[in-house]
């Protein structure tokens, strides 16, 4: 938890059941009333609330592409409300402004840049390029980063100048307001190429000054997080014969106890794999994880795939333009993955709040966590496990977080992993 979080432990505490009783409300009219009625207490917070209906002021697109694609936000239904003192204060009609981003991941870049810079694209690539023209107005707010940084797993000479082609490939798209064809892409080799990659090359070399200052230190501490808590549910699943819910405790308790954090969207999804339930294409592809070539490379790309909404999830409290004065800001994603879009799908959220000084951010999933743990543990199970999930073990991980390594833990358990995966074969 950062500083600015750190005040008395009473006004943490209440500070966030506040925000908790807010997003747990059953509908955003509800938890408007909730906020107004609390507004004094939660000025440094400001909470966006997904709404199943299109009432709210801000539209979300949820756009299925294909039998793997998706162009969609983390939050649930069709539009939000937003909530911070100075609006839910007023009486009558406030304005307020937003900042919004369709982030392409590698697949959906791979796409557009070979439209951009192929003279015979393959058929593949021209049918998607007709799934992507179905976000529609999306296409004129398309931002490569998050395909950047999911590039910075293999950054090399070669990467950067694959990055430096998709990168101004986007920004030719985006900013023509035309969409994607064979034709566009006659169109970016004869007319657009030359100031697109003027444009790209900027952009990296931006890009690996931010890189070199160390500024995405924080996104390996996340995926060395994930990695860690994919490879434990895979230790849990290989070395014990125990009931699967057994196992699902064992992997709360190691959130807790080692990595001192529970990671709510990466338990959904861990304990999808360890019951075998088969909801998404991840867990049925680390299900058979002692059968692969390569069972750490793949991991770490799971671990990627997960981070993904973790990352749309952070996006909601970084302003896009410090001098725009954005209010709120809401990152969509444009991805060809059908593991991204099953994580993205099983875990929408209900609302986030963020805790503007510090820019922390609180997401609050459709699914009751606590329930869905609970139906899934059985009473006895849950009532032992249940006081982790209070406030005062929240503050407790915080508090111990700074002292954990997770990347001395992670290679740790990639070794247990790895001799335990021999041991199977052998």
């Amino acid at each position: 938890m950062s500083e600015s979080l750190e005040r008395t432990p009473n006004k943490k505490l209440s500070d966030l059941l506040l925000v908790q009783e807010i997003c747990s409300a059953p509908n955003a009219l509800e938890a408007h009333l909730r906020f107004e009625k609390n507004a004094a207490a939660l000025e440094e917070w400001q909470i966006i609330f997904a709404e199943e209906g299109d009432a709210g002021s801000i539209k979300l697109l949820d756009q299925p592409l294909g039998s793997s694609g998706v162009a969609t936000s983390v939050f649930r239904g069709k539009s939000l409300w937003l909530m911070d003192s100075p609006f839910v204060s007023q009486s009558g009609p406030i304005g307020f402004h937003g900042g919004s981003a369709m982030f392409v991941d590698s697949n959906a870049a791979s796409y557009i840049r070979a439209i951009a810079y192929q003279d015979a694209p393959s058929p593949a690539a021209l049918s998607q390029a007709l799934l992507i023209n179905q976000i529609g107005p999306r296409l004129q707010q398309l931002n490569p980063y998050l395909y950047l940084w999911e590039s910075l797993q293999s950054w090399n000479d070669e990467t950067v100048a694959r990055c430096k082609e998709s990168v101004a490939a986007i920004h030719a798209l985006s900013s023509s307001g035309s969409k994607l064809s064979a034709e566009w892409g006659r169109r970016f080799r004869s007319v657009f190429r030359e100031s697109a990659e003027n444009f790209a090359t900027g952009l990296i070399a931006e890009f690996e000054r931010d890189l070199k200052a160390g500024l995405f230190a924080g996104l390996e501490d996340q995926l060395d997080l994930i990695e860690a808590i994919l490879i434990r549910s895979q230790i849990i699943e290989l070395s014990s014969n125990k009931a699967k819910e057994h196992k699902l405790a064992q992997l709360v308790a190691y959130m807790h106890e080692e990595l001192s954090t529970i990671m709510l969207r990466e338990l959904i999804v861990c304990g999808d794999i360890l019951y075998r339930s088969n909801r998404s294409r991840i867990s049925r592809k680390l299900n058979s994880i002692q059968n692969q070539a390569n069972p750490l490379a793949l991991i770490r790309n799971c671990a990627w795939d997960m981070y993904i909404p973790r990352a749309l999830d952070a996006l909601t409290s970084v302003t896009p333009d410090q001098s725009s004065h954005a209010d709120f800001y809401v990152a969509e994603v444009l991805s060809f993955d059908g593991d991204v879009s099953d994580i993205i799908n099983t875990t929408k959220l209900r609302a986030i709040a963020v805790h503007r000084p510090s820019k922390k951010n609180f997401p609050f999933f459709d699914s009751d966590v606590a329930e869905w743990l609970g139906n899934r543990l059985g009473p006895k199970r849950m009532d032992a496990l249940s006081h982790y999930f209070l406030p005062e073990m929240f503050l407790d991980r915080a508090r111990r977080r700074s002292s954990t390594s997770a990347r001395s833990i992670l290679e740790a358990n990639r070794a247990e992993l790895m001799q335990l995966i021999r041991k199977k074969k052998g």
